[in-house]
């Protein structure tokens, strides 16, 4: 899995945690970003493009993977910088919660 978000991000947002705390909160929002770029991707591509990934996901390596994405779904690194700035948004706002809770 990619790190999409780093524990410099969430020190930046003023979260403040223990080492083992923080990085299953990274954990966290770091699939919480992958599954919803994944979810984006598989609505950019039709019927046949979605079963050539899935055919791709199981033989091919993940550069392979990401040269097929980067070809098919031209918009990737704006997804992938829209979810991620989403996640960071939805953090921000409960970080003062986070932070109390533990």
């Amino acid at each position: 899995m990619q790190d999409y978000i780093t524990k410099d991000a969430l020190l930046a947002l003023g979260i403040n945690l223990g080492d083992q705390d923080i990085d299953s909160l990274i954990a966290h929002l770091n699939e919480t970003v992958e599954e919803r770029i994944g979810t984006e991707i598989t609505e950019e591509l039709d019927d046949a493009q979605l079963e050539e990934l899935v055919k791709l996901q199981e033989t091919a390596s993940e550069e392979e993977i990401g040269q097929w994405i980067a070809t098919h779904v031209p918009e990737y690194e704006q997804i992938v910088q829209d979810n991620i700035d989403i996640v960071i948004g939805e953090l921000a706002e409960s970080a003062d919660g986070i932070n109390q809770a533990v």
